[in-house]
């Protein structure tokens, strides 16, 4: 059994956490077991599942805090476990220096993984970039704009952020059960998932959700996830008079069944690297209406509708109401085989690595 050791900022209920317990739950763990290095570490969090599947956490230092210890805690978690690969998961090439940690530490392969396509330091992000290029031994990217965003010209592999296929499939008796115990009985429901982070544009959303009430009085707004916005848009929603509509549901492990209780699946972000979220939500068989920023590889079915950040919220609106008039349906599920959404096949590539 060889033990695959993962770094990244948290591993909590989020994008990447998501992607890495994907699959992680589904590897067969006989032969590869996951450690983990995490930067930050709260209280809803993956640990107690992470450590019952027979992984290891260790917790070091952030760099905000002290460069120096950070890099030196890396370098000996990776030199004392006789770590041979390491991934890097990240939207800027500033990890290089962890890449560098586990070089001097003993890693012989050393994987950075891009999930996103821009970040706030754009200047760092750049200056990083040839430090990140000469310390890989592998290049792995969620989709093609991710992988140019972090490695510029370097050639690099899209791993798909896949997914169980059938814990989506679309089920009338769920979407019942959900929307009766959340009060959503009667509602058209529009629901985003996604960390509450400026580049997920949720004040956008607000405005969109101020428009949606004039043409559809009887409609609520389900924001799953938390994260440094949540007071900005509690304020946002009382001062738009949308405090009883809008619903702030924190994070949640049932996301696949608050898919089914949704109408339709709100994805405006200013940037993006793959979003899980889409996908699942398409599997689920809901409407996504989403800015056309978003790469292309997340559009596995016809249902994705874009549109531009440019246009008004009001013209949001009524896309929003156009598509929730539509019938709900179980999509092909061979398309997102066919495009490596399936976790069977995400499982194989990381067992190749042994």
């Amino acid at each position: 059994m060889v033990r695959m050791l993962h770094i990244v900022g948290s591993m909590s209920p989020s994008g990447i956490g998501n992607f890495i317990m994907n699959v992680y739950r589904n590897i067969d763990r006989r032969k590869v077991q996951f450690d983990f290095i995490v930067h930050e570490h709260r209280e809803v969090s993956f640990d107690e599942e992470i450590k019952s599947m027979g992984g290891r956490l260790f917790y070091v230092t952030r760099k905000a805090v002290s460069p120096a210890k950070n890099f030196i805690e890396i370098l000996q978690v990776v030199k004392k476990g006789r770590y041979t690969i390491v991934f890097r998961h990240t939207d800027i090439a500033t990890v290089a220096l962890d890449l560098l940690a586990a070089k001097l530490g003993g890693a012989k392969v050393r994987i950075a993984h891009s999930h996103s396509t821009s970040t706030p330091n754009v200047r760092m992000h750049k200056l990083f970039r040839p430090m990140l290029n000469a310390l890989c031994t592998r290049r792995f990217a969620c989709s093609k704009q991710a992988g140019k965003w972090l490695y510029g010209d370097k050639p690099y592999e899209v791993i798909m952020n896949a997914i169980r296929l059938d814990d989506f499939a679309y089920d009338e008796r769920v979407r019942m059960q959900v929307r009766r115990k959340e009060g959503l009985e009667g509602s058209l429901v529009v629901g985003h998932i996604g960390n509450l982070l400026p580049v997920k544009n949720h004040l956008f959303m607000l405005d969109i959700m101020a428009q949606l009430v004039k043409l559809h009085p009887d409609c609520k707004m389900l924001f799953v996830g938390d994260g440094v916005m949540r007071r900005q848009i509690e304020e946002k929603s009382k001062s738009l008079g949308l405090q009883e509509r809008v619903i702030l549901m924190g994070v949640r492990t049932d996301t696949a069944a608050l898919l089914q209780a949704m109408d339709v699946f709100l994805f405006p972000s200013k940037y993006e690297g793959l979003p899980i979220a889409m996908v699942e939500a398409q599997c689920s068989g809901l409407p996504n209406l989403v800015s056309d920023v978003i790469t292309e590889d997340v559009s596995v079915t016809p249902l994705v509708d874009r549109m531009s950040l440019g246009d008004c919220a009001e013209e949001w609106a009524r896309r929003i109401l156009d598509l929730a008039r539509e019938k709900r349906m179980a999509p092909d599920y061979g398309l997102f085989t066919a495009k490596g959404f399936d976790i069977r096949q995400m499982v194989k590539c990381y067992e190749d690595l042994v």
